[in-house]
């Protein structure tokens, strides 16, 4: 096997120089030469620990994880480890498993460390990932009381990201009361949180609160304009359902005095005009906002569509023409699917 190093003999300066060859290889970039320098060294005395592990861990960023698990466990054989290497060998040996992708492995070594290491932050953070990624929530957050203690902010974002995972999970069982009081925990959390202020509109619109639904959207949006696009569309039919249109209106209004570069607010703002019956206003508008963002693929296919609408066939050619240049030049901006017409 390639990782099976012939027996390099090198005398003490020779391995001084391998040393400095492996170093400045690395610097540079160049991993096969920091490769072959650092097997000359391992292959030389199997004693030097600090090039094994390098080693070892360069085989694991590049992918050979195979070699790094071997490398690691024939380690962990060893009899002359002291307390501490063995410890390094462990948690170079869990990380090779979380690389490859070994769960089940990686979850018994992180465990074993912090037997050992209770104090370990990189250990009880990627712990609490994993068993976010299987759902096992109560023994997640469990771990992040214990990360708490040690780094506020890690916990921190690891608490909102479990509870907001198990307020999916609970939506999807349509368990809502539960769902209502793991979604309120990661607000006070964090209350500009905009994943949770969105989950909390879907819950209010699946309890047929639609007032409250919308608060929860506005908050969202307010609280990161990325997810707006998506939102709107939530908007506009809540608002419609409480036979309010025009606060809809009113609401992107105001967005975009304050916002003016919020293009979806205003492909919205748009469409709703349109379904009023003021289409030429609309149209109107668009354009000048071409005239404004003449990139924005989402404002030409807006306007296109409505000229469509209204007869202007010849104008939408126009406008479709330009959209076309924009497609070859793959500009699509975010969120512009979640936009799109629903007819």
């Amino acid at each position: 096997m390639a990782w099976r190093w012939k027996k390099a003999a090198l005398d003490p300066s020779g391995i001084d120089v391998a040393w400095r060859k492996s170093l400045r290889a690395a610097i540079a970039g160049d991993w096969r030469s920091t490769e072959k320098w650092l097997e000359q060294l391992v292959a030389a005395d199997t004693n030097n620990l600090e090039a094994y592990f390098a080693l070892a861990s360069l085989y694991r960023e590049h992918d050979a994880i195979g070699r790094a698990l071997r490398m690691h466990q024939n380690l962990l054989l060893r009899s002359d480890l002291n307390r501490a290497q063995r410890r390094e060998a462990l948690l170079e040996l869990a990380r090779d498993f979380d690389a490859g992708g070994f769960m089940e492995r990686a979850t018994a070594s992180y465990e074993e460390i912090l037997i050992a290491q209770p104090k370990n932050v990189e250990v009880l953070e990627r712990l609490v990932a994993i068993l976010l990624d299987r759902k096992e929530f109560p023994r997640a957050l469990s771990l992040v009381r214990r990360l708490r203690r040690l780094d506020r902010e890690k916990a921190a974002r690891l608490e909102v990201q479990a509870r907001l995972n198990l307020a999916r999970v609970q939506m999807d069982a349509e368990a809502y009361a539960d769902a209502r009081k793991t979604i309120k925990r990661c607000l006070k959390r964090d209350h500009s949180c905009a994943a949770a202020w969105m989950i909390l509109g879907d819950l209010e619109a699946a309890c047929d609160k639609t007032k409250k639904a919308v608060a929860a959207w506005v908050q969202a949006v307010n609280a990161d304009p990325g997810f707006a696009p998506e939102l709107y569309r939530k908007l506009a039919d809540s608002w419609t359902t409480l036979d309010k249109p025009m606060e809809f209106e009113r609401f992107l209004s105001q967005r975009l005095d304050v916002h003016p570069a919020d293009q979806a607010a205003r492909i919205a703002l748009a469409r709703s005009r349109f379904q009023r019956g003021e289409g030429r206003q609309s149209i109107e508008e668009l354009a000048r906002a071409i005239e404004l963002a003449p990139d924005h693929s989402g404002l030409r296919a807006e306007y296109g569509r409505q000229l469509i609408a209204l007869g202007q066939e010849a104008e939408a050619l126009k406008a479709y023409s330009g959209l076309l240049d924009l497609v070859e030049q793959k500009d699509w901006p975010a969120g512009f699917d979640s936009l799109e017409s629903r007819d």
